[in-house]
């Protein structure tokens, strides 16, 4: 038995048949936008982007039918196309997998837009909490005003950005 990237192999059905790990596994690419399939599976990973790395490791996530999924900063270094569609992925799987998602965020913009809820830590307690909009639009910790105001603005300056850290001590 010859070990590759196709579930056929794995098992041992090498007689041409699919296997029912062949059938999830093209699901799963499927569902997250990389085919052809058999392209992607023969393919080492130092071969994928770093987005098709994100791709990759949202469908291996999903492997098992998770009940929660942990997006740890999921959308950070990638450009801004990329970062959308993956974005609508997962915001898409919360409903068509009855999916809950933490998402772990420095970017304000992203947690605004993606959650409902937001909890803001600082040194490993929380400092704040409560619906997304109130908590980046009216944010009453110096933290959570730190991270909503050096947030890059696409049309602006970023690199005139200022970080007051004596607001945090």
């Amino acid at each position: 038995m010859k070990p590759s990237a196709s579930g056929t192999r794995w098992f041992g059905n090498d007689r041409g048949r699919r296997s029912a790990v062949d059938e999830r596994v093209e699901r799963l690419l499927e569902r997250v936008a990389l085919v052809p399939q058999d392209r992607v599976v023969a393919k080492q990973p130092h071969e994928f982007s770093g987005g098709q790395r994100r791709w990759v490791a949202i469908a291996r996530a999903l492997a098992t039918g998770p009940r929660v999924l942990l997006a740890d900063e999921p959308v950070s270094m990638l450009d801004v196309s990329i970062r959308s569609d993956i974005l609508n992925l997962i915001d898409g799987l919360k409903t068509e997998e009855d999916l809950a998602v933490l998402y772990i965020t420095h970017d304000p913009d992203t947690a605004r837009h993606f959650s409902e809820q937001v909890l803001v830590m600082y040194r490993g307690q929380v400092v704040e909490r409560g619906s997304s909009d109130d908590v980046i639009l009216r944010p009453r910790h110096p933290y959570t005003r730190l991270l909503r105001d050096s947030a890059p603005d696409p049309g602006g300056d970023s690199a005139a950005l200022s970080f007051p850290r004596a607001a945090l001590r």
